[in-house]
């Protein structure tokens, strides 16, 4: 999410987390619309999200190179922007421009000399150097093959007439660059809601905007400590927030295919507030086992096995 406004990630501890390399990269088929590039290994930064529950997956990693050097950047599908700095500028301007070049993919950033520390001293694989938002991808098609810790990219529409693709709203904010990914997902009474697709919510499920929308969804579970509901702190872009998260009753539709019973609802406070209605941010920890492909050309993504 962008700066300020994300309740959804334990930024520090995820940044800091030791990174466990995925698969190795395999050669992908190619497809009738346009040839897939190859597979690429990511890294997940683990942490203890809960105190107490261990550590689960808290954020994608991406290799990434910063004027041909090797370098982290972690991957926030809930940031429109393309390039965010880990490092605050300092009290210099953003005078140094160089290019970030992802899976093939390359953009020019404007940073100051205070944010590219890790890369000058010869150490940007230490912590992540960047957040990577979604207007980097905004050219083509990103596929995160989140079981077998992979990725690939391609500058080109791949899911523009694919059947089993469904579309997403990419909502813009006060005329900047990106976009929002906003998905339908079903709910347990059986209407559909709006959701934003958010990456950097890693470790969870739904997570809601609103006291009533968790009261929904949990059938009037107090939002306190209790049986069942577990309280805890995240670091969100350097502010701590106090987090609620517990099993729904019901039944969550995230995709065709993929009904979750008893699936994770958490609610933070002070959270993330957008432009429109939304019934929550959709993070991964349902999506886990699954291919998630989000086409920003074709305005289209779809799971798969």
């Amino acid at each position: 999410m962008q700066r300020g406004m994300s309740a959804h990630r334990d930024r520090g501890a995820a940044l800091s987390a030791a990174i466990c390399i995925g698969a190795a990269a395999l050669g992908a088929p190619s497809s009738t619309r346009a040839v897939e590039p190859d597979w690429q290994p990511f890294g997940w930064a683990e942490a203890e999200v809960v105190p107490g529950a261990g550590k689960v997956k808290a954020g994608i990693v991406l290799p990434i190179t910063v004027d041909g050097v090797a370098c982290w950047g972690q991957l926030d599908t809930g940031a429109p922007g393309g390039v965010i700095w880990t490092r605050p500028a300092g009290s210099g301007p953003a005078d140094v421009t160089v290019t970030v070049d992802i899976a093939g993919q390359r953009r020019t950033a404007q940073a100051s000399s205070a944010q590219l520390v890790g890369l000058r001293g010869g150490n940007c694989k230490a912590e992540a150097i960047a957040t990577i938002g979604n207007a980097f991808f905004d050219d083509g098609t990103l596929a995160l093959d989140l079981k077998a810790g992979r990725f690939r990219f391609a500058a080109a529409s791949l899911l523009g007439d694919d059947p089993r693709a469904l579309p997403f709203d990419y909502a813009r904010r006060d005329g900047g660059e990106g976009g929002h990914i906003v998905v339908k997902v079903g709910l347990p009474d059986g209407q559909r809601a709006d959701a934003m697709l958010d990456t950097g919510a890693a470790s969870f499920g739904l997570t809601t905007l609103a006291p009533a929308d968790w009261n929904m969804l949990t059938n009037g579970t107090p939002l306190h400590a209790g049986p069942g509901v577990h309280t805890f702190m995240v670091n969100s872009w350097g502010e701590q927030i106090t987090c609620f998260t517990t099993a729904a009753p019901g039944t969550l539709d995230i995709g065709p295919g993929l009904p979750v019973p008893h699936f994770s609802v958490s609610y933070c406070a002070r959270p993330f507030r957008p432009g429109q209605k939304l019934v929550g941010v959709l993070g991964l920890r349902h999506l886990n086992e699954r291919v998630v492909t989000v086409d920003y050309r074709a305005r289209r993504w779809r799971i798969g096995d």
